[in-house]
């Protein structure tokens, strides 16, 4: 039996893969500056700022807890060079949006285990390339106007409405989501033996 879960994230997303693959689990909010961690490491590989991200939220909820491994996860989206965070307001979603019709770009979610007792720790990422076809501007305009975008990297959900956009994914659909489960469930199977 795994040690007790505590998930450093209030994405709903993430609680709902995890809910459905079975594990039991507590959600302790991470008390992070994001875009402050964001801008001091924009220089550098896109999956060491996820997975920079990943460890820091982890981190932040350590003190709360006497005992278990705490999970911390964070998703970016990357096209060519360019990481792509959250959009800054609905015009900013838009004009990502834009860049992301008729092109391929990359998912990638970290994830940062944390076991409290111990310290050991684990960090590592999945990446997922996700196409989409070719957006009308009305299409953009109407799936910014409906769904709540704000909080999500690259200004879209697969899992709400942008399922028309999405020509084909190539890779975890779930690390897409905002959390490789597949990933998850190996490292727990072997969490004992690293």
């Amino acid at each position: 039996m795994y040690k007790r879960l505590i998930l450093a994230s209030t994405s709903p997303r993430r609680k709902q893969i995890l809910t459905k693959f079975g594990f039991e689990f507590e959600v302790q909010e991470p008390k992070i500056d994001e875009n402050r961690i964001f801008v001091k490491l924009k220089n550098i590989k896109p999956y060491k700022i996820a997975t920079s991200l990943a460890y820091e939220k982890a981190r932040s909820v350590l003190r709360k807890f006497k005992k278990g491994i705490v999970i911390g996860a964070d998703t970016i989206v990357v096209l060519g060079r360019e990481v792509i965070g959250k959009p800054k307001s609905k015009k900013h979603a838009i004009e990502i949006l834009k860049k992301l019709s008729n092109s391929t770009h990359t998912v990638i979610t970290a994830i940062a285990l944390i076991d409290i007792e111990t310290g050991k720790s684990l960090v590592t990422y999945d990446a997922s390339f996700v196409t989409f076809k070719k957006l009308t501007i009305k299409q953009i305009n109407d799936y910014v106007n409906n769904n709540h975008i704000l909080d999500k990297a690259g200004a879209y959900a697969v899992q709400e409405g942008a399922d028309p956009f999405i020509k084909k994914i190539k890779g975890s659909y779930y690390n897409v989501v905002g959390f490789p489960i597949e990933k998850f469930k190996r490292i727990l199977r072997e969490w004992n033996d690293i």
